[in-house]
C-alpha cells in the first residue's frame, strides 16, 4: 500500500528556522534507510506558509489568500511518499524518524487512495485516463532529462568544462573511456576534462538510440555518442556506448553515474570500432588466438 507520511509544521519552522548539520545528518541517514529498504518512492521539504498562498473555492469564485496561515498544526511542512505492506509497517519507520523540528513534532500518515477504493465508479474509462496522466508524468522526466543531456552536449561544444559537470551529483563516479579508467567525484570528472580540453577539436556532439528507464527519483538512460568533426579526427572515428544513471536529488535530476566505452576485439586485443550503428559487426573469430 502506499502512504503519505506528512510532517506537521511548527512554530520554529513556520519562523524558517532551519534544521541544524546534526538534525540534517540525521534525517540524511534516515532516509537513506527508506531508500535502501525499498520504501521511499518520494519526499520533499516545504518552506514556510509566509512564502505560499491558499486558493479559496467558492461557488464559481475563486480567492488567493496569501500565508502566513495561523493554524500551525494544520500546515504540513515536509513529506514523504512510501510503499509499505501495511500501515503498521508505516507507524514502525515513523518511529524510527528523528525528531523532525526543535521542539516537540507531529508526523501523520495517510493511505492514498487505490483504484480498486472506488468501486463501480471508476469506469474502464477512466482507468485508461488515469494510466494516461500517470505515462504523461512520466514523459515529463523523460523531457527533464532529455534537456539536461542537451545542455551538456551544448556545454561540449562550447568546450565549457563547468556546464559538462553542472548537473552531477557532487559524489558522482564516472567509468571513462579514457585514463584514468575512473573519476570519483565531481571535481575528479571536472578535472578529467580539463585534462582532455586541449587535444579535442570543435566538435558536434550527437546522441541517437537514447532508451529512458525511469522510476520514481531514479532513472537509467543508454545509447550511443559521437563526436562529429569536419576533418578526420581520431575522435569521431567510432561511436561510444554510454549508460547515465540519475537520481532526483531535492527535485532537481543529478548524474550519479556514468559509464562510457567502446567495445574490444578479443582475438587482437585492440580497440572495437562502431563505425555503423546500425551494423552488428564482429571480428573473424576463426582467426587463430594470440598467444
Amino acid at each position: 500500500m502506499r502512504v503519505m507520511v506528512m510532517i506537521k509544521a511548527s512554530p520554529s519552522s513556520e519562523a524558517g528556522q532551519m534544521p541544524s548539520e546534526q538534525l540534517l545528518t540525521e534525517m540524511g541517514n534516515f532516509n537513506e534507510s527508506l531508500v535502501k529498504a525499498g520504501i521511499m518512492r518520494g519526499g520533499e521539504g516545504l518552506k514556510p506558509s509566509g512564502e505560499g498562498v491558499r486558493v479559496h473555492f467558492s461557488g464559481s469564485n475563486r480567492t488567493v489568500i496569501d500565508g502566513p496561515f495561523a493554524e500551525t498544526k494544520e500546515i504540513i511542512a515536509g513529506y514523504w511518499m512510501w510503499e509499505v505492506d501495511s500501515m503498521d509497517q508505516a507507524i514502525e519507520w515513523v518511529r524510527r524518524c528523528p525528531n523532525p523540528m526543535a521542539e516537540d513534532s507531529d508526523i501523520e500518515i495517510r493511505p492514498v487512495f487505490e483504484a480498486e477504493d472506488f468501486g463501480d465508479e471508476f469506469t474502464p474509462e477512466l482507468q485508461e485516463q488515469e494510466d494516461a496522466v500517470r505515462e504523461l508524468a512520466g514523459d515529463r522526466d523523460e523531457a527533464e532529462i532529455r534537456r539536461l543531456i542537451a545542455r551538456w552536449s551544448r556545454a561540449l561544444e562550447a568546450k565549457d568544462v563547468d556546464g559538462l559537470t553542472g548537473d552531477y551529483a557532487p559524489d558522482a563516479v564516472l567509468y571513462d573511456a579514457i585514463p584514468p579508467y575512473k573519476a570519483e567525484g565531481v571535481d575528479s570528472i571536472r578535472k578529467s576534462w580539463e585534462c582532455c580540453m586541449p587535444y579535442l577539436p570543435e566538435v558536434q556532439s550527437v546522441h541517437r538510440d537514447l532508451k529512458f528507464h525511469i522510476a520514481g527519483d531514479m532513472a537509467m538512460v543508454h545509447g550511443l555518442h559521437n563526436f562529429q568533426t569536419e576533418g578526420d579526427h581520431p575522435c569521431s572515428q567510432s561511436w561510444i556506448r554510454v549508460t547515465l544513471c540519475y537520481r532526483r536529488i531535492d527535485g532537481k535530476w543529478k548524474v550519479i553515474h556514468e559509464h562510457v566505452s567502446v567495445p574490444f576485439n578479443p582475438v587482437d586485443n585492440q580497440a572495437w570500432e562502431i563505425k555503423d550503428p546500425d551494423s552488428l559487426e564482429s571480428p573473424d573469430y576463426d582467426q587463430p588466438a594470440n598467444k
